[in-house]
């Protein structure tokens, strides 16, 4: 009887601490590592399995080969209990329902870390460079390092991007621009094909510089006047020569030649021809603005070449889309300079300008590039790559909704209201995300009830959506500045060797009880 006893039961060594189990309660779960090894085991001898695997886990673990209840162990990090779950070859799914939300939370999060970890890792294993020298230079002017150095060119780069800006925003201002010089309306009428060809045919006779101009609002006149040698005709009478072509549109253009006395001589010895016409309104910046520009599109140029030149790879410098955006506003501006500077016509065409001028608006991007090695800019994009799951969800929701109010409102509301759908969606649009412009507003009442239910519809979407974004970046904000600090150099002290006792290996070796392990 006592032999039968002893079969049926398992000692279990866990690292130095025995627990007796029967076999029975191994084989409710066969298809762990226990189940299997209780099968595979003899039955006519107590049996005593050593393995070198923590203890305190495995008092949960071994619960549930008694109770058949598996719970997450309170003082145990659960990455370390996954461990042993999967040592002990047991799906965690079979922990109970209280336990096991918090176990994949965390686990979760511990992935969410994990690969923030790495996207961070791997974005910095393109920057090593043989050549020391040049990795140093592309560290500081990447500010990968929080040297001095670093600080300055940071702080350099930062002022010409914030000066090139406003001083571009300033140039928009009408008390910030001119009208054009003689020679620039010059360019303007040639450029220009709806300009009457009598007035072009005006600016094409003479130099631009001998004209002289006199405004007065949109009006503008052009006078030349060419001074000659007085001219003896005998027996030639003639009285004022004066030539005015008729007004053809907004232009008028005059001629006076001089008088002739009966004996030959001129009364003036010069001649006038004035152009009267009306031009737009047509305006340039003022010369400093380009100046400052030229300025900060050289500094712009030096850095990008400085850094074509230390970056350690240029296939991975380019698929980083904030620096196409600097090439491409690069370029765009190399082509205003060269266009303004070729006394082209294209320099008064307010698309072309505003399309340049938006290009230039770009540089502002280039400080998420001086900032994109910062804590917060580095946990700001990986938590929009993380959710970008989430934001799908919310578009996807947003449409479904706008589409129904906006329905709904276009059905309700007067057609002098709401002409139409499109203007519908535009409404539920600005309803939803809760702006509201004011440029429409619903007047019956049906359409106030959708616009008021598609309102609260956008107030519970966002609260549910963005506490999602807002956890995640709370918790990788406090990794990314573990990164950042500073390590401390730990004091290494010399090991004191002279009280140490010598030990016999041998009699411990001989004494030991060598025990099967699995």
């Amino acid at each position: 009887m006592e032999a039968m006893k002893e079969s049926s039961r398992i000692v279990l060594n866990i690292s130095g601490t025995k627990y007796e189990v029967t076999r029975n309660s191994l084989f409710t779960q066969a298809s762990s590592r226990l189940g299997k090894l209780a099968s595979s085991l003899e039955n006519n001898k107590l049996e005593e399995l050593y393995f070198n695997r923590p203890s305190v886990p495995f008092e949960a673990i071994l619960m549930f080969y008694q109770t058949g209840k598996l719970h997450l162990p309170p003082n145990i990090c659960p990455n370390v209990f996954k461990e042993e779950l999967e040592y002990w070859e047991i799906d965690h799914e079979l922990m109970e329902q209280c336990c096991l939300l918090n176990y994949i939370q965390f686990l979760d999060g511990y992935k969410t870390k994990s690969d923030f970890k790495s996207s961070i890792n791997q974005s910095q294993d393109y920057t090593s460079s043989p050549f020391a020298r040049k990795d140093r230079v592309w560290r500081i002017i990447d500010y990968q390092e929080r040297t001095w150095l670093s600080k300055i060119f940071l702080f350099v780069g930062v002022a010409f991007v914030l000066l090139s800006v406003s001083t571009l925003a300033l140039s928009t201002l009408p008390q910030y621009q001119r009208t054009l010089t003689t020679c620039e309306w010059y360019e303007y009428v040639i450029a220009d094909d709806a300009i009457d060809p009598d007035v072009k045919n005006y600016f094409t006779k003479y130099d631009c510089h001998m004209l002289k101009l006199t405004t007065t609002g949109n009006e503008f006149q052009f006078d030349f006047d060419l001074k000659k040698p007085p001219k003896q005709h005998q027996h030639q009478k003639q009285h004022v020569g004066k030539r005015s072509i008729p007004n053809n549109g907004n232009h008028q253009i005059t001629t006076s030649s001089p008088n002739v006395t009966q004996n030959g001589s001129q009364e003036h010895d010069s001649q006038t021809d004035t152009l009267k016409a009306t031009f737009p309104a047509v305006t340039l910046k003022n010369d400093i603005f380009y100046q400052i520009d030229y300025l900060a599109t050289a500094f712009f140029t030096v850095e990008l070449l400085l850094r074509l030149w230390v970056c350690p790879s240029l296939k991975v410098y380019f698929m980083n889309f904030l620096n196409v955006i600097e090439f491409v506003v690069l370029i765009g501006t190399y082509v205003d300079i060269v266009i303004f500077n070729m006394k082209s016509g294209y320099k008064f065409s307010p698309t072309f300008t505003s399309l340049i001028d938006f290009i230039k608006f770009l540089r502002v991007i280039r400080l998420l590039r001086y900032c994109q090695h910062l804590a917060a800019v580095k946990v700001l994009k990986f938590s929009l790559r993380q959710n970008s799951k989430d934001l799908l969800v919310l578009l996807f929701h947003i449409v479904i909704i706008l589409l129904i109010f906006a329905n709904i409102i276009y059905l309700t509301e007067d057609r002098d209201n709401i002409d139409s759908i499109p203007q519908g969606w535009w409404l539920g649009l600005i309803t939803l995300t809760t702006v509201g412009y004011g440029d429409l507003a619903p007047k019956t009442f049906a359409g106030k009830m959708a616009c008021s239910v598609c309102a609260l519809c956008g107030i519970i979407m966002m609260s549910l959506i963005i506490p999602i974004f807002v956890e995640t970046f709370v918790q990788l904000y406090g990794i990314a500045h573990i990164g950042n600090r500073p390590s401390e150099k730990s004091v290494v002290r010399p090991m004191q060797l002279s009280k140490v006792r010598e030990i016999d290996v041998k009699q411990y070796t001989a004494s030991a009880e060598i025990k099967e392990k699995y």
